[in-house]
């Protein structure tokens, strides 16, 4: 089988040495997935099997570690805002090379311009595709192929230019991507999609993706699985060779951790705080999108990366192995729980997108603290909160509004996560705990599966509040740091 096509400008690179052994790898990998393509198709490229207004992605993907390559061809079928348009744009991560793309079935001009989101995606550039003239469409299918290898930039924390190191990352000791590097056509950032992908990884690599597997099995020297995520915000691969995984079931929820170097301790306590979580939302405001009430929680053998518990997807979190390790060594009593817990409220508060993203990790943030009250102690729950207050009240007199906070800016984080959290404990006492947890609980309800920005949040509140709306508008629209007197409490 000659590799031609997709893969020449990534074999390209390699050397000599290289070259023919990679030849192989990849002659044996497109083999195996032209035989499970049939099955692929059948699960989600029908288009009546897809809601007209939901991203859907069908994409085999082959990755060759030792030489940090990447592979994927597939389709997506792409809803559009205006059936008339001429054009439409995605992000694609900047040093993989499109070698096909054609809309429903008929080859496609393309060209580049500046990339267009609201996160720091460091090595992606816009993709813009003309349509074929007088298609009038309000969806199209889109096939594509691309390939070649990820620009290696700082992990996350590991610079102080924290804007550059939003990367993921291919190489012989992991294998980590996610929607920061746009690895995979990148519309908008948090727009709800399905995906089912087939991955080739060399055997020995354990892999866990987005959505539930549905197939794994080892050919030729090759490890092949296959995953599906009905409802999703990302598509996220995770790697390794040296995954140890401990599986365990804990009132009702399936646990799976993955790591390589954690004391086994710290992770069998990690699946009483998991389950205990889970529980308390779950009671508190209704179900989530958790795929077979399975959570996978993987340690990304990275040594920096995001903070806390890093970021989560529907039924998985992404946690830095690295950051974790050093803070054992420092507290051999250290504990993630409450950034974990932060982790899973994400799969409730997941429905903003651009400057929604306060709303979200305002709610993340506070119900992890309310899961410190509940499942650990009242004084834990004080203290964090009298530390919440504290970050804020320092915060400069220009600091933005929470109506005004930009999106994902590090400087705007004691708004969005501990200024936010602050006011929502103030609606709680106002109200009431019962009254804030139902009306939380009917927010979720109400908005979920909706881009949710601060109008939303402020309409709904105020109506919630009756008597006391105008305290929404004090906290949303107040610069800097606590308001004075933001409201009366009930009953004085």
């Amino acid at each position: 089988m000659d590799c031609s096509g997709a893969l020449n400008d990534v074999h390209r690179v390699f050397s000599t040495k290289h070259r023919g052994l990679i030849c192989q790898r990849i002659a044996t990998v497109m083999l195996l997935l032209f035989l499970v393509a049939p099955i692929l198709l059948r699960a989600v490229d029908k288009d009546e099997a897809v809601p007209n207004d939901l991203l859907s992605y069908n994409l085999t993907v082959i990755i060759e570690p030792e030489v940090g390559s990447i592979a994927v061809q597939g389709s997506v079928l792409v809803p559009l805002e205006d059936a008339a348009t001429s054009s439409f744009k995605f992000n694609l991560h900047e040093t993989l090379t499109i070698k096909k793309l054609l809309i429903n079935g008929k080859p496609a001009k393309f060209g580049y311009a500046p990339v267009e989101s609201q996160i720091p995606l460091a090595a992606s550039r816009g993709v813009v595709v003309a349509l074929p003239a007088g298609l009038a469409q309000r969806r199209i299918r889109m096939e594509i192929e691309y390939g070649g290898h990820m620009k290696s930039l700082p992990e996350f924390n590991a610079t102080p230019d924290w804007r550059h190191a939003l990367d993921d990352q291919i190489n012989s000791r992991m294998i980590e991507l996610a929607g920061y590097s746009s690895w995979y056509p990148q519309f908008v950032f948090g727009r709800p999609l399905a995906a089912t992908v087939a991955l080739s990884l060399p055997q020995g690599w354990t892999s866990i993706c987005s959505g539930q597997q549905l197939e794994d099995r080892a050919i030729n020297g090759r490890v092949l699985t296959r995953w599906s995520s009905s409802k999703d915000m990302d598509i996220a691969i995770l790697a390794s060779p040296n995954y140890k995984k401990k599986s365990m079931q804990v009132s009702g929820v399936n646990i799976e951790i993955y790591y390589t170097q954690l004391p086994e301790r710290f992770i069998q306590q990690e699946g009483t705080q998991i389950a205990g979580a889970l529980n308390l939302y779950t009671t508190r405001l209704g179900e989530a999108n958790v795929p077979a009430r399975t959570i996978k929680h993987v340690y990304s053998p990275k040594r920096k990366g995001q903070g806390k518990a890093g970021f989560a997807r529907p039924g998985l979190i992404v946690t830095s192995e690295g950051l974790t390790v050093e803070a054992l060594a420092a507290d051999p009593e250290f504990s993630l729980f409450q950034g974990i817990a932060h982790e899973i409220a994400h799969y409730w508060w997941n429905f903003g997108t651009g400057q929604g993203d306060w709303i979200n990790e305002a709610f993340a943030e506070y119900f992890s603290a309310v899961a410190v009250q509940e499942l650990s102690s009242e004084d834990k729950f004080r203290a964090i909160m009298a530390a919440y207050r504290q970050q804020a009240r320092e915060l400069p007199a220009d600091a933005p509004s929470l109506a005004t906070v930009p999106p994902m800016e590090q400087t705007s984080f004691v708004v969005r996560y501990y200024k936010g959290a602050v006011m929502l404990d103030d609606l709680r006492q106002t109200m009431g705990n019962e009254k804030f947890f139902v009306a939380s609980r009917e927010f979720f309800h109400t908005q979920t599966g909706k881009p949710t920005g601060t109008a939303e949040f402020r309409s709904f509140w105020k109506t919630i509040l009756e008597d006391h709306g105008d305290l929404i508008d004090v906290w949303l629209d107040s610069p800097g740091g606590l308001p004075a007197n933001p409201g009366k409490k009930a009953g004085s």
